[in-house]
């Protein structure tokens, strides 16, 4: 069994003679070769990939442009109905001061008038009094 374990060990190292081998330049050549195309492969994966992303991003960077040019037109609709809407809260505002003021003011005018009609009632009331005084007084 011992000579069987051996002579497979002594015939394996015969036939792998390749372990021992050394590279070539060629063959170091051929390596290169690969390595430099593999890169090659690479890179332009890598690219392809790259312009990728960047097509994605202006498609992206449209759309997002597109979207604010959007809500600033309907920023300034709203800054429009804001305004209306301001003009008709002060409007309506107005509206109401003259419902309330006008009638205040109307009384009190009217108050003002009533004392000065009263004080002429008053001062027609005391004239006809001295008048009918002199009248008796001269009769």
């Amino acid at each position: 069994m011992k000579k069987t374990i051996i002579l497979i060990l002594l015939s394996l190292c015969i036939l792998n003679t390749t372990a021992f081998a050394e590279l070539t330049q060629t063959d170091l050549d051929k390596i290169n070769d690969l390595i430099l195309a593999s890169e090659k492969r690479m890179k332009e994966y890598v690219d392809l990939k790259i312009e990728t992303v960047r097509e994605e991003i202006r498609t992206l960077d449209a759309n997002l442009t597109r979207q604010i040019n959007t809500v600033k037109e309907e920023i300034k609709g709203v800054k429009g109905s804001v305004s209306m809407l301001f003009g008709f809260v002060i409007a309506l505002v107005a509206l109401i001061a003259i419902a309330i003021g006008l009638p205040q003011f109307l009384i009190a005018r009217r108050g003002k008038d009533m004392e000065a009609y009263l004080e002429k009632v008053e001062a027609l009331s005391r004239e006809v009094e001295a008048l009918k005084q002199q009248r008796i007084v001269g009769s």
